[in-house]
């Protein structure tokens, strides 16, 4: 009855995950300690968070990491339970199925635990048709509480008297890919209410994109958690450089062409207009590895279409992988008209990037406030226009902030984005909608914002 109800394809190990992503070595140091002192740290004067929240946005490599951290915990038998979300596998985007799939682990990790939750379902029959707070009750404290008295009182001698003392993992990936954003914000409201109540020191490493509602759980119902934003992560240029430098190698050494190769393929400058596209996100990085490193092409022409020095043959397809993800996140657009506001807001952003050489708005500081005039905007509409592309763009006080640099080469070409093309004419109308309303308020302030955009719409 257990097993029916759980997810066995959201394992670590599962077969249906075959080769997911994992941290390419020499990369992901600091944040992968970070991690480990975390879930080892003990001191009874300042226990840790038994939740971290490692988020970031869509690319950043949050799956890796989870990967490579369950994988490495399994190894020594530190992995209590994990399990990894994947919206498009119908076995994998089920939350409901969460907690049986942690029981079921728990069952095998922990010796002793299996009867007793076994007894548990039997008395109750239709526990899998009670609510998710229930099953959590039910199926992971009472149980874990029941192993804990029956060692405490000597009925049994069992391995997990040492493990009161030494942290186990538990792994939840991808939280945002559960199908219903309202079961999200339960479980992680049920999983903070039970963890108080454990007997024995887990901790949950939980990985998602900075949805709104999650965000806003974390905020102000979780309390205190550990948590660290990958999008921002200081050491992931260094990283990606890394990476890159080792698959290029791999490239060298094994592909059908490596005899035709220079040994110094490719030159270090070319490497660094890929690191400053993938804007701190692995998933460029791989997406140009993958494309390079096909057997069936010539790596050095790939490079150069990857570099613009080249045009691909009408089959290729370089950033396939890239414009899937990026379609996924824009198909959480609800209608044509969001859509279309999205569209002009972009569109200012990126023809102001084109005016001021910046990307990332470093230089002005009120570009929020500014496009919320442009558009007739209220305080506030921004954040819930944007609410569906929170993993591509981010509000830092009056910012306005895009994750990916390559967001905009996928918009401005019709081939990739198709449906969700950026329409640059949107922008222009607005700015000279607002340039004819300047010519009737004569606002001082609206004037310098004409002159800012001035030169870029005519």
């Amino acid at each position: 009855m257990l097993r029916s109800n759980c997810s066995l394809a959201a394992l670590v190990d599962a077969s249906q995950r075959y080769d997911p992503p994992r941290c390419a070595e020499a990369t992901r140091q600091h944040i992968i300690q970070k991690l480990e002192h975390w879930i080892h740290h003990d001191h009874p004067h300042s226990p840790p968070s038994s939740i971290f929240w490692l988020f970031g946005g869509a690319g950043a490599g949050k799956s890796a990491l989870a990967q490579t951290l369950a994988e490495t915990f399994k190894t020594n038998e530190g992995l209590a339970a994990s399990f990894f979300f994947f919206k498009a596998d119908v076995n994998r985007n089920d939350g409901n199925r969460l907690i049986p799939t942690l029981a079921l682990q728990l069952g095998r990790s922990f010796q002793g635990l299996a009867p007793i939750i076994e007894e548990m379902i039997l008395q109750n029959p239709d526990l899998f048709k009670s609510s998710r707070q229930t099953q959590m009750l039910e199926l992971l404290v009472a149980p874990l509480i029941r192993l804990s008295v029956a060692e405490t009182d000597g009925e049994r001698v069992h391995p997990n008297t040492a493990l009161k003392s030494h942290p186990r993992l538990v792994v939840i990936d991808g939280l945002d890919e559960c199908i219903d954003s309202t079961i999200q914000c339960d479980l992680l409201r049920i999983i903070v209410s039970a963890i108080r109540h454990f007997p024995y020191p887990l901790r949950f490493l939980i990985t998602s994109r900075p949805e709104s509602h999650i965000t806003r759980v974390f905020q102000h119902d979780v309390g205190e958690v550990a948590q660290y934003d990958l999008s921002i992560d200081s050491d992931a240029d260094r990283d990606i450089r890394n990476f890159l430098n080792a698959e290029f190698a791999e490239i060298r050494r094994t592909h059908p062409l490596s005899h035709h190769l220079p040994s110094d393929w490719p030159h270090p400058a070319d490497i660094i207009p890929i690191v400053e596209r993938s804007s701190a996100h692995f998933i460029y990085a791989s997406t140009v590895i993958r494309f390079i490193q096909s057997p069936k092409h010539r790596p050095d022409d790939r490079l150069q279409v990857v570099l613009g020095l080249k045009q691909p043959y009408e089959e290729e397809r370089p950033y396939a992988l890239l414009d899937a993800l990026y379609n996924l996140v824009f198909l959480e657009i609800q209608d044509s008209r969001q859509l279309e506001k999205i569209q002009r807001v972009l569109g200012i952003i990126h023809l102001w990037t084109l005016k001021t050489g910046l990307f990332g708005w470093e230089k002005w500081r009120s570009e929020r406030h500014i496009i919320e005039v442009l558009l007739e905007l209220r305080p506030g509409d921004l954040v819930l226009l944007f609410d569906p592309l929170l993993s591509l763009v981010t509000f830092h006080q009056d910012d306005i902030r895009i994750f990916h640099k390559s967001l905009f080469d996928y918009l401005l070409d019709s081939g990739r984005s198709e449906d969700f093309r950026l329409d640059l004419g949107l922008a222009h109308e607005a700015a000279a909608n607002h340039i004819v309303r300047l010519k009737i308020w004569k606002d001082s302030w609206c004037e310098s914002t004409c002159y800012i955009y001035g030169c870029n719409f005519f």
